[in-house]
């Protein structure tokens, strides 16, 4: 799933542990793309709704940062 050009971080509430650092495709997570909340992330890159943000929801916080990719022509 490309997720145009976002990189998450991803961090456990609860442990306070960084789950994924930098990725940049939210179905490296494994079983976490199936929660409602990683869902609702997926949707907003699709539809490139996202800016650079903190998102949370009880479990997890998610921090969503631009990609900066240069093309060349």
């Amino acid at each position: 799933m490309n997720d145009f050009n976002y990189k998450y971080t991803i961090i456990s509430k609860i442990t306070q542990e960084t789950l994924f650092s930098n990725i940049t495709d939210l179905s490296k997570t494994g079983g976490l793309i199936y929660d409602d909340f990683f869902d609702y992330i997926a949707t907003e890159a699709q539809m490139r709704r996202l800016s650079e943000c903190t998102l949370q929801n009880e479990d997890y916080i998610c921090i969503v940062k631009l990609n900066n990719v240069k093309s060349v022509a």
